[in-house]
């Protein structure tokens, strides 16, 4: 909550009033008992924006004024003895005016609170919670990563050694050299289009239906 500085509360403490009193006098002259009901509600706009303390000041200067306009005798802060009660029932009332209007607003205050920090703690979960995916994506991603590194890795294994067995067939046949072999197996390679692996696969194979056909 906004921090509001005390002129200003008490400021509009007193324009509440002000304003009642100003707007009671204008009414006077139209009824012939006064509105004091809108002392009340400056009261309680008063304790509402300012608080408790503005609320009492206000209550303050209602009881002064209405004692002094509305409570004969007028323009004295004598009360009679007749008018007592009804003096001391406005007061009363203005008092519960302003705790009702302070209490609501208290209460309100204490629920924005309580709402800003739920607000707050769900952000922070929010954050930790994304945090938390966010690394357990880049472990799966890591994994996968090296899964993916372990598989090539495999097959280059695999291929170098159908290739090297291959190399031997024809070495074996051809009465050359490993390199000579290798050459061979790259040049077929190239010319079919085809990956060593499968060339060698395929000298692999013939050199099996040979042996199996002798």
């Amino acid at each position: 909550m906004p921090v509001i500085s005390p002129a200003l509360r008490y400021g509009t403490a007193l324009s509440c009033v002000a304003v009642a009193l100003v707007a009671s006098l204008l009414l006077q002259r139209l009824f012939p008992y006064p509105f004091l009901f809108l002392f009340f509600a400056a009261v309680m706009a008063s304790a509402w924006f300012g608080g408790t303390a503005p609320g009492l000041f206000a209550v303050f200067l209602s009881t002064v004024a209405v004692d002094y306009f509305f409570v004969p005798p007028f323009h004295s802060f004598a009360v009679n003895t007749t008018d007592t009660a009804y003096f001391a029932a406005f007061v009363v009332c203005a008092l519960a005016a302003s705790w009702v209007s302070s209490t609501k607003r208290k209460s309100e205050e204490a629920l924005i609170g309580a709402r800003d920090h739920l607000e707050a703690r769900v952000a922070e979960r929010t954050a930790e919670l994304q945090k938390t995916i966010a690394e357990l994506q880049e472990h799966q991603r890591q994994r996968e990563q090296l899964e993916n590194e372990k598989s090539a890795l495999s097959g280059q294994l695999e291929a170098r050694k159908v290739v090297e067995r291959a190399k031997g067939i024809l070495q074996r046949d051809m009465k050359i050299g490993e390199d000579e072999a290798y050459r061979i197996l790259q040049r077929q390679s190239q010319q079919t289009r085809k990956s060593m692996k499968e060339i060698a696969e395929s000298v692999i194979l013939n050199d099996d239906l040979k042996r199996g056909g002798s």
